[in-house]
């Protein structure tokens, strides 16, 4: 990738190809070999970040913040490292953003891109990054709540700016991230809307084809996530035999082993992709194409209006919930988050937020075991005979001793066979 060359003079220079595939030169004089050698490892280290997006190896990071001026100089005329001293914000953030659009999703892009902007609108673009103060960070930060902006949106934004400068910390761009203290991070949902098996079996009554009653159907009986999910599936992810589906997860898919996920298919869920199977058409090969805005919650208004159901908030994302809800009724939580396909410290923070009606009446009914009723019995047995005891040995005499004698005879005996 880099290679050192002596000319006859004994002065040395390192060659190599820069991401634009221009050769580029960095003069090193009458150097040893062995400096030039160890040098142009570390120029290939820088090299491969560049090409690829990443940062450089913690070891260059390290030797890039103990380097003299003039050397540092050298690498900033070739491209491989920021001025330390000139270094904008301007710059920084659109070098970050550029090196990444390789290996984020356009969303993903597209909200740093956002936050570019956010900063931008507040501090001029040919600000050196080395002057901006935490001070000024947390400036920055009000003024996004000064907007108008919601909690969510400026953690979110607070955590891309966070996240853009510690890069630029981590190539000794600057010496501190002055974002570093502000608070980011997702929050957990308020909004604790419950669809009720009751409503979404109304609702997919109401739809007006097998697509649409699939649709909501993989949301609320699979907790697939709408469009991302349900419009990737094909018949070679239904296991008809077995009753499971595999749902490839575009959100996911950049941490190991949460490319995919498999779902168990409930009873009402099969029924949903028997019917859709036998009124696709020969050459169909997607099993639902609807996607999440504009004419679909025109659509989805109607169906509402039709079912005679209350509207909910985030339409997708509620009957998501609604499905790992119903599910943590019944299986154990580490099944369902893998179902689901987040940890359970995400389902207890943004799923898992509040406990159904349904679940409170299933408690309020319950009926009591054999075990607890016996017990209850034994005890208000012992009871009674206490208080017939205290009467022969006259040990009532106390107000307090006497009020327990005269509340046990309140208390009934029940009849049972408790042994």
């Amino acid at each position: 990738m880099a290679s050192v060359t002596t000319r006859k003079n004994g002065s040395r220079f390192i060659t190599f190809r820069d991401a634009s595939g221009a050769w580029r030169h960095i003069t090193l004089g009458k150097a040893a070999k062995r400096y030039a050698d160890s040098l142009k490892v570390r120029v290939e280290d820088l090299v491969a970040a560049a090409l690829h997006g990443h940062s450089p190896t913690d070891d260059t990071c390290r030797w890039l913040s103990g380097l003299e001026d003039r050397l540092y100089a050298k690498l900033v005329a070739v491209g491989l490292v920021p001025d330390r001293q000139n270094a904008t914000i301007g710059s920084l953030l659109n070098a970050y953003i550029s090196e990444r659009e390789g290996d984020l999703k356009p969303e993903s892009i597209r909200k740093l891109r956002q936050t570019e902007t956010k900063l931008l609108e507040y501090f001029d673009k040919d600000r050196p990054v080395r002057q901006i103060t935490v001070e000024e960070a947390i400036a920055w930060r009000r003024s996004l709540k000064d907007l108008g902006l919601s909690e969510a949106a400026i953690r979110t934004h607070s955590g891309n700016a966070k996240t853009m400068l510690a890069e630029a910390k981590r190539r000794k761009a600057i010496d501190a991230n002055p974002f570093d203290t502000l608070r980011s991070g997702s929050t957990p949902s308020k909004y604790t809307r419950y669809i009720t098996p009751d409503e979404i079996d109304r609702v997919i009554a109401a739809c007006p084809d097998s697509e649409w009653r699939l649709a909501f159907g993989l949301a609320r009986y699979a907790g697939l996530r709408v469009p991302s999910e349900t419009q990737g599936l094909t018949w070679a992810d239904v296991d008809f035999e077995r009753g499971r589906l595999t749902v490839r997860s575009p959100k996911t898919e950049r941490w190991e082993g949460h490319d995919q996920r498999v779902v168990p298919i409930t009873p009402k869920l099969m029924a949903l992709l028997q019917e859709r199977f036998e009124s696709m058409s020969e050459g169909e090969a997607r099993l639902v194409t609807i996607g999440g805005k504009g004419a679909v919650i025109r659509r989805v208004r109607r169906i509402w209006a039709a079912a005679g159901v209350e509207p909910w908030a985030r339409l997708w994302q509620t009957l998501r919930s609604s499905c790992e809800k119903e599910w943590a009724m019944t299986f154990p939580q580490f099944a369902v988050s893998k179902w689901i396909g987040h940890s359970i410290t995400i389902s207890g923070k943004h799923y898992a937020n509040s406990v159904p009606d349904e679940l409170f009446d299933r408690a309020a009914s319950a009926t009591p075991t054999p075990t607890a009723t016996c017990a209850q019995r034994q005890a208000q047995r012992k009871a009674s005979e206490t208080a017939g005891k205290q009467r022969k040995s006259g040990n009532a005499a106390s107000p307090l001793a006497a009020q327990n004698v005269a509340d046990s005879r309140e208390i009934p005996l029940l009849s049972a066979n408790c042994r």
